[in-house]
């Protein structure tokens, strides 16, 4: 699961890192159109042919698991047959003394030849009444096998909202960096048309009007990358939600202020609620069923049968109308070793074990290392507020510098690129919390509850912050 989140979060953040200049993307709240998270995730769940697949594997375990409901009752089958055969009788009979001297014959023998050719029709049932625990550790199989697949249903759910969720602030993320791009951009032709004007009027040389000019040609080249960036990461939200067309996004990039829980709480949840322990639970269980029946081949089977002939015309001297009767069955010797069967059924529930300690161990470290980053995140956002003030005041002081010719187009350039450098990594920082924060939750297995957070009172919009720091610096 966690391979798979960090490919889409490392995507977009490395967009984000190769790019380092200035400006934010309002947030669209407020649009009637917006999409916000929990919408795109209903859509996601509506539209996405995985969890179509992972329903219709669900389905087919609970079918599998109800045809077995009825293994301990009776069946019953309707036989026909058309039957071609002779049987050839001969009879010899002692005759008493005082008879064979009459007849002159000490022995009367009868021969004929019986046609048993004709249809034969019956009904006919059998009831397993013991089994040796073979049925029920049947059907108990079968139901695990519905827990499996439902906990795997479970734990793609959690895994595709992680990587969802990524796509969805990425988009965030790079429609961010394609205004402070583009406002950069405006920017710099700003300086451009000052710089002509300094120019002529004799207070800047040319070779430093020309350094306006390309650190304004390097702020196109950066735009241009931006909105390429931008489209991408549209397109794979688009191509997730299924959309011909990606609308505004609702929910903007956060940090939550308050309490974040402590890795213990979290990881006592994941113990509770995690899907990959499910999985690994179900199998266990799989494999003890799989002993018990294994162990049931030792044991005798009692059934009870009967058949009744529905063609009586053909039928034979010997043939009976109806049967019924209860009959035992012990295998003596089996072609199978039943011993060795035993011992592999063990061992898969020793495999199994093993897999859950594993899974226990590995599900620890993911849960540390996602609230590890989730907070480390959060204090590199807390951390760049003073960096973007400063950076803020020094390009102030660089404008008014260049502006008296104290300072080159060269340090002007530096500023603004520092000061854009601090805005990507606030941007940045929230979006690596925002995606850390999610993966938390979905390793945990408590992914409904990341939708919740959306509405806490320390809910903190990053790109509102922006806005405010932009206004300020203007």
């Amino acid at each position: 699961m966690l391979p798979a989140f960090r490919s889409s979060a490392l995507h977009v953040l490395l967009i984000s890192s190769a790019l380092t200049c200035t400006g934010v993307l309002a947030a669209p709240a407020g649009s009637a159109d917006a999409m916000s998270f929990s919408q795109a995730r209903q859509q996601f769940h509506e539209r996405a042919d995985v969890f179509r697949a992972d329903a219709a594997d669900v389905e087919r375990a609970r079918h599998a698991a109800d045809s077995a409901k009825a293994l301990s009752g009776p069946k019953v089958d309707l036989v026909a047959m058309q039957v071609e055969g002779r049987k050839d009788i001969e009879l010899n009979l002692d005759i008493p003394q005082p008879i064979s001297g009459m007849l002159h014959k000490n022995v009367l023998s009868y021969s004929t030849e019986y046609d048993l050719s004709g249809p034969r029709a019956m009904i006919s049932a059998n009831w397993p009444i013991y089994t040796g625990g073979l049925i029920t550790a049947q059907q108990n199989l079968l139901e695990h096998k519905v827990r499996e697949a439902s906990a795997a249903q479970t734990s793609r759910l959690e895994t595709k909202d992680a990587e969802l969720a990524a796509r969805y602030w990425g988009v965030q993320l790079a429609r961010s960096v394609e205004d402070l791009r583009r406002e950069m951009l405006s920017d710099e032709e700003e300086e451009v048309q000052r710089a002509k004007r300094f120019e002529v009027k004799g207070m800047i040389s040319k070779i430093e009007r020309m350094s306006v000019e390309v650190s304004r040609d390097a702020a196109r080249r950066e735009l241009i990358a931006a909105e390429t960036n931008a489209r991408v990461a549209e397109s794979e939200l688009m191509r997730s939600l299924r959309l011909n067309k990606l609308p505004e996004l609702a929910t903007p990039l956060f940090i939550l202020k308050g309490d974040l829980g402590t890795l213990d709480d979290w990881q006592s949840r994941a113990r509770l609620n995690s899907p990959v322990l499910m999985q690994i639970d179900a199998k266990r269980s799989q494999a003890e069923e799989g002993v018990r029946a294994a162990e049931a081949a030792f044991h005798p089977q009692v059934f009870a049968f009967g058949m009744k002939n529905l063609v009586k015309h053909y039928l034979t001297v010997v043939e009976p109308d109806w049967m019924v009767g209860i009959g035992v069955k012990f295998t003596l010797w089996d072609n199978r070793d039943r011993f060795s069967n035993i011992a592999a059924s063990r061992s898969q529930v020793t495999q199994a074990e093993a897999a859950r300690a594993e899974a226990d161990n590995s599900l620890a470290q993911a849960i540390e290392a996602a609230f590890l980053r989730t907070t480390q995140a959060r204090e590199e956002f807390e951390l760049t507020t003073s960096t973007m003030s400063l950076a803020a005041e020094n390009l102030r002081l660089r404008e008014a510098s260049f502006a008296e010719g104290l300072s080159t187009a060269i340090d002007l350039r530096e500023a603004r690129t520092q000061l854009v450098g601090a805005e990507i990594a606030q941007r940045a920082a929230a979006y690596k919390f925002v995606v850390s924060w999610a993966m938390l939750h979905a390793t945990a297995g408590v992914m409904p509850d990341f939708e919740a957070t959306l509405g806490r009172s320390d809910f903190v919009n990053a790109q509102q912050m922006h806005k405010t720091q932009a206004s300020a610096k203007r």
